[in-house]
């Protein structure tokens, strides 16, 4: 949400800048100072949106016959080849 009132906050200032001086400068100089903040952040987002991540449990355990059992890193993981909500990590 607050990622949408920046933007909305960006677009409009656009706008108003660009009807109030015909030169690009202002436009360009307000876009490298707000745009690559909002932009990494939004990046950020969507990554942990679309990434997956582990239940974190005191126990683990499989949920069906295709989960599987890995130590790593001193922590026991629990992967699932047919679903990828089955994902644990002990810890």
């Amino acid at each position: 949400m607050f990622s949408r009132s920046l933007l909305g906050n960006f677009a409009r200032s656009a706008v108003i800048a660009s009807r109030s001086t015909p030169a690009s400068s202002l436009l360009q100089c307000k876009a490298a100072s707000v745009l690559p903040l909002h932009s990494t952040t939004a990046i950020q987002n969507l990554a942990l949106i679309l990434s997956r991540g582990f239940k974190v449990r005191t126990s683990v355990k499989k949920f069906c016959s295709d989960c599987y059992i890995v130590r790593r890193k001193g922590r026991v993981y629990v992967y699932c080849k047919s679903n990828k909500k089955h994902k644990q990590r002990q810890g």
